[in-house]
């Protein structure tokens, strides 16, 4: 893994700057895929329950919100020296780790209109499995992410989590969409204001590792990690992993049973929770 974003230079740090993503096809080897999907998949095996620690299921998707807790080499790489200075350099600052998972489509969806994610830093998204328009693959305006956008273009969502468009009535109608293409290993970096969508799909399947990055003392997730795993990790890397100083934390998926506003807009009724797994365990292909 240090060899592989070792290969990171000014060229890509230019294009991440200027177009707002970054597509590596075939980035990551086949080899530290393995390791990683061999750490997981046991949690993706089980959805939590009373005393299981395991993944968890909301709508479509099945998540492990805490990597840190279950694939070291998982964490290694997100947490690889060579990707944090090309980060350091990216965001000429110190930079943290502000979320850190892995989701699984369960179902196959209708997609997900054109949106903007909340909040400032850039997104990190490697395929654990092959990019797809079968099952799903994300596309990106390049350059939106400095496009003024109007109010009016706007649309309401009902979990404000992100900023969606009417695209047809938008300055981004006539732009081409950049697509994902490689095989698993591809890694995408992306502005988290690019503009982006998941166009509608026919399969479940699909598996991607999630990292958010962002300057160091912007909030950040409260990580869970296995006490071992740290002792595997540098000073350095520490620091951009547990040693955020925000008085503020991002949403989570995950319900602490005493702070129950973390979820913030992610905030899901009991019931609903309850049918999400029924609806898993009875339909999903997966």
């Amino acid at each position: 893994m240090q060899e592989t974003f070792s290969k990171l230079n000014q060229t890509h740090l230019d294009t991440l700057r200027e177009q707002g993503v970054l597509v590596l096809p075939d980035f990551i080897s086949e080899q530290t895929i393995s390791l990683i999907k061999k750490d997981t998949s046991p949690w993706l095996e089980k959805v939590g329950f009373n005393n299981r620690i395991s993944s968890l299921i909301i709508g479509n998707n099945q998540w492990i919100e805490h990597v840190g807790m279950c694939s070291l080499a998982a964490l290694k790489l997100a947490l690889d020296e060579n990707l944090i200075r090309f980060l350091e350099d990216y965001f000429e600052t110190s930079v943290a780790l502000g979320s850190f998972s892995l989701q699984r489509k369960i179902f196959p969806e209708k997609g997900i209109r054109l949106h903007s994610d909340r909040g400032e830093g850039l997104s990190v998204f490697l395929y654990l499995t092959n990019p797809s328009e079968k099952t799903g693959v994300t596309e990106f305006i390049k350059t939106s992410h400095t496009t003024e956008i109007k109010e009016s273009y706007l649309l309401k969502n009902a979990i404000d989590d992100a900023a969606y468009i009417d695209i047809e009535k938008s300055p981004l109608k006539s732009k081409p969409f950049k697509k994902t293409i490689g095989n698993k290993g591809t890694l995408v970096m992306f502005h988290r204001g690019i503009w982006h969508q998941l166009p509608k799909f026919q399969a479940p399947g699909r598996e991607i590792l999630m990292m958010q990055y962002f300057q160091k003392d912007s909030p950040a997730k409260d990580h869970l990690v296995k006490n071992s795993f740290l002792q595997s990790l540098s000073k350095r890397q520490s620091e951009v992993y547990l040693s955020n100083c925000s008085s503020s934390s991002l949403p989570s998926l995950v319900e602490f049973g005493s702070d129950p506003e973390a979820m913030g807009v992610y905030k899901i009724p009991a019931w609903k929770m309850f049918v999400y797994v029924l609806r898993y365990k009875l339909i999903s292909k997966v």
